[in-house]
């Protein structure tokens, strides 16, 4: 396989971390703080309010360690996650043994994958940042959802690109580290052929301070809402479009 440099870090940086034995701490360690719990209530939440009925059958794209699919599959989804590194997978099937969940893992490049199947969502969460041709992503994601299915994107904002932490760690890994704009995000999808698009946004993080942690906490709320915020993900759902009445889908 002749995968591009940043892969081949990806690729490497996850095998230094499976064998330091680090790879399964998130999201429960300490250095993660709560931004992943804030997170998988925000997007358990979008499949909700989307009506992704329990059963449903979902991708997990980019999926890592494999924290959301495992959790996914606890809520009720019949899941597949794919990633890129061989390692994450060993600690991804670790993970869905220990939790005693039925998730079917594969190895599989976001960038130009086939799985062969369809499903009734996808999730793409803090993946597509990752990839140099996100728009290249968006479309293999659109070729494996059913008709009438939706994609949810949580991806860091804009600000990620210009981020110190998030520079520090293209610098010691290799990996890239873009951030996603909103519009370019809408447009990759209209190219795809979705649409009826649906934006959701995180709530706080919580705190202790009534005034000063209060405060930086509204700030950064309202910031997301209008505009960008640190560490605050954009969220934003699009849905392939229903077949015409009496028209039935071709199997894969």
């Amino acid at each position: 396989m002749n995968l591009a440099p940043n892969k081949l870090s990806e690729i490497e940086h996850a095998q230094r971390a499976l064998e330091d034995g680090s790879l399964l701490g998130k999201p429960f360690r300490g250095e993660w703080g709560n931004d992943y719990w804030v997170k998988w209530s925000t997007m358990t939440e979008a499949f909700r309010r989307l009506e992704l009925g329990e059963g449903a059958k979902l991708l997990d794209v980019g999926c890592g360690t494999g924290w959301t699919t495992v959790f996914l599959a606890e809520a009720g989804f019949r899941t597949t996650g794919i990633d890129l590194a061989p390692a994450m997978l060993v600690a991804a099937r670790e993970r869905a043994q220990r939790w005693q969940v039925d998730v079917d893992f594969r190895e599989a490049d976001m960038d130009d994958f086939d799985l062969g199947t369809t499903f009734d969502a996808a999730l793409v969460f803090d993946a597509l940042h990752h990839s140099d041709v996100p728009d290249r992503v968006v479309a293999n994601v659109a070729g494996h959802l059913r008709p009438g299915g939706w994609v949810l994107f949580g991806e860091p904002s804009w600000l990620h690109s210009i981020s110190p932490r998030a520079r520090k760690v293209h610098r010691d890994t290799g990996c890239s580290e873009h951030g996603i704009r909103v519009s370019d995000l809408e447009q990759y999808c209209r190219e795809a052929g979705l649409g009826e698009f649906r934006r959701f946004f995180e709530p706080t993080r919580p705190y202790e301070g009534r005034v000063r942690e209060f405060v930086w906490q509204w700030i950064r709320l309202a910031a997301a809402n209008v505009w960008a915020a640190p560490q605050a993900a954009i969220w934003l759902a699009a849905r392939k479009p229903a077949l015409p009445a009496g028209q039935t889908a071709s199997t894969r």
